[in-house]
């Protein structure tokens, strides 16, 4: 029988463990439960617009990526992932697009009936 004693990191935020410092710390900036990235807008803001856009530009096979809008500010913006994956550089946003707000003074919550209606239910 093999027994090996090895420290175990944990995540703060989601309670994941693995074995590497590095890979934990990469995982804990990165975390969907990390606060740094719940972003105020997917808590249901009535203000959010999503649109799917389908690149063609690579030949046969279509790639897809989103667009978020502010309805109240007209403002693009783009969520913590593109920052993760480093895709900023290769997608086709707007200029002037931002990084969504943790934290928005002109939040405001769908009601039931709007969920229903945006939503399919």
């Amino acid at each position: 029988m093999k027994t090996e004693l090895r420290k175990v990191y944990e995540c703060e935020h989601c309670s994941k463990k693995m074995f590497s410092a590095g890979a934990m710390g990469y995982h804990e900036k990165w975390c969907k439960k990390n606060p740094h990235n719940q972003h105020k807008c997917f808590k249901l803001c009535r203000f959010l617009e999503m649109k799917t856009v389908v690149d063609w530009s690579d030949g046969e096979d279509g790639h897809y990526h989103y667009e978020f809008r502010c309805k109240s500010t007209g403002q693009y913006m783009y969520s913590y992932h593109l920052e993760k994956r480093k895709l900023y550089a290769f997608r086709k946003l707007p200029i002037d697009a931002k990084r969504m707000p943790l934290e928005c003074n002109m939040f405001q919550e769908m009601s039931y009936d709007e969920q229903c209606q945006r939503f399919g239910l």
